[in-house]
């Protein structure tokens, strides 16, 4: 059984959209259950970088370089809409999805023309058509950034994975980026992806498209559909 939209879940937080009253507890939320206040300092640690004029777009400007104009983007685990937001300033129609509801409120206020929801996007396919609309052949990126991926329920990777997969247009491609020193081994997720149905199409050890190597801190993934090389 599934909570009422807008209601606390079993440990008096907001829950997500849809999702089962069992599912399991992301590690980000739990983070969050042990400081309530850690959503909050994470939105002002980004309003501050941008008012000291730090460089915030380069994710965007990937995806953005990889799109028509008016592509259908997910951003998965889009915390206070950094990236969506730039997408969709750029042109895109963008659709947000993160577990926090706090951060969905503050992408909400910031960013009001985009699809903001709070949902697991372990458990995307209960969003419907809030998440895709109608007739959409699916996504055509999925840009999955900030280490979420090392956020993640434990032994929920590769459904995650497989419901990106699911939600992508035929010739789409989703993008994946985390730091590889933060429980999620890289090998496992090449392995995972490929499970779900991806062929890594590319690796990178940064979002400006740096070369990755087996001891690179960080990894950016561009996956597509198997065979789509």
């Amino acid at each position: 059984m599934s909570p009422e939209p807008g209601t606390p879940d079993r440990a008096g937080r907001l829950a997500p959209t849809g999702a089962p009253a069992d599912r399991l507890t992301t590690l980000w939320e739990a983070v969050v259950a042990k400081d309530p206040q850690h959503s909050d300092r994470y939105v002002r640690r980004f309003e501050t970088m941008r008012e000291q004029g730090a460089d915030l777009d380069g994710e965007a400007r990937l995806i953005d370089a990889m799109l028509s104009r008016h592509s259908l983007v997910l951003d998965a685990g889009c915390g206070p809409g950094r990236i969506g937001g730039e997408l969709s300033r750029r042109g895109h129609q963008v659709v947000g999805v993160d577990v926090d509801p706090v951060l969905i409120e503050a992408a909400r206020r910031d960013h009001p023309a985009v699809t903001w929801l709070h949902g697991d996007f372990a458990h995307l396919d209960v969003l419907g058509t809030a998440l895709r609309p109608a007739g959409s052949a699916g996504f055509d990126a999925i840009v999955c950034a900030g280490n979420v991926m090392t956020f993640l329920a434990p032994g929920t990777h590769r459904s995650v994975l497989s419901g990106f997969r699911a939600h992508l247009a035929p010739q789409g491609r989703a993008v994946v980026g985390f730091g590889t020193g933060r429980g999620y081994d890289p090998e496992q997720f090449f392995d995972d992806a490929e499970t779900a149905g991806f062929a890594t199409v590319q690796r990178f050890s940064t979002w400006d498209l740096r070369p990755y190597r087996r001891d690179s801190d960080f990894l950016v993934a561009i996956l597509s559909t198997a065979g789509e090389r």
